[in-house]
């Protein structure tokens, strides 16, 4: 099954594909484009380079609600091209690992990474989150970005990713949830577009309750579990505008947001709730 999902998810997250993915050398023309150095963290620069619902904003939220200071090392699993550990070290300072299942996406985050003169605070390794092997490191913080709902089994993973965390330590997420009439897979059986974007079988949407249940599973205290759909909602709304409002100096490959966002409008709520759940490891 691990097998099959790393190629689904290759294919999704496919250069060229139906999302707006880019490699490093897109990336840095997209900034030099539009004037952006990547050594800020100018929101502008976050949206370039990630796809994340939450946008800058949601995800300095989550890094906040886990009180990250520059002392802490910290542990990131899922973390695709870079941008949200490439956020924590630009406004914290703090060193992060980032764990990615996909040679391409921990290629990219590598040279961002360079790009952004943060190669002594950030390293990247390519690994299964089911399945981690992160030697003698040890982490204060856990944080993990729009990628739990990729995770089939979420209370295994975390538990063992508690491995290398200290006790006492802080994790969370910013996550894709199941919606008001099902999830993704569901929504595919009624609307073509949604086939279209997104392959079958890397989803495993679960409401917030069972989110939070599976770090409770895991040995961890629940601190806070919020549902931020609205929120979520109206980032990507404002989002979609600016990309309509510059569809005409856009490249083929930007343009790609706005059908993709369009197409997540349409399954907010219904399809999609996001959600973010804060916890303490209490138990190992």
């Amino acid at each position: 099954m691990r097998t099959r999902l790393r190629r689904a998810l290759q294919r999704t997250y496919r250069l060229g594909g139906p999302w707006p993915v880019f490699g490093p050398r897109r990336l840095k023309e997209l900034l030099g484009r539009y004037g952006l150095d990547p050594r800020q963290a100018h929101p502008r620069v976050f949206d370039i380079e990630s796809l994340s619902h939450f946008r800058q904003a949601g995800t300095l939220a989550l890094f906040d609600a886990l009180r990250i200071g520059k002392r802490h090392r910290v542990l990131s699993l899922g973390e695709g091209l870079g941008a949200p550990s490439r956020l924590l070290a630009k406004t914290v300072g703090c060193r992060v690992t980032g764990v990615d299942l996909l040679p391409r996406q921990v290629a990219t985050a590598r040279a961002m990474a360079a790009a952004a003169g943060l190669e002594g605070r950030l390293e990247y390794l390519c690994q299964d989150a089911h399945a981690l092997d992160l030697g003698p490191r040890r982490f204060d913080r856990l944080y993990v970005c729009d990628s739990m709902a990729h995770w089939n089994d979420k209370a295994s993973a975390l538990r063992g990713a508690s491995r290398w965390l200290k006790h006492g330590a802080l994790a969370g997420c910013n996550d894709w949830l199941a919606g008001d009439e099902g999830d993704i897979e569901a929504a595919a059986k009624r609307m073509p577009s949604v086939r279209r974007a997104f392959e079958r079988g890397i989803l495993f949407q679960v409401d917030l309750k069972a989110e939070a249940g599976a770090f409770e599973g895991a040995g961890f205290e629940i601190l806070s579990a919020q549902d931020v759909t609205a929120e979520v909602d109206e980032t990507t709304r404002r989002r979609l505008a600016v990309l309509e409002a510059f569809r005409p100096v856009l490249a083929a490959d930007e343009a790609l947001g706005i059908a993709y966002f369009k197409v997540m409008l349409d399954l907010h709520f219904r399809f999609v709730r996001y959600g973010r759940v804060t916890a303490r490891l209490v138990r190992k």
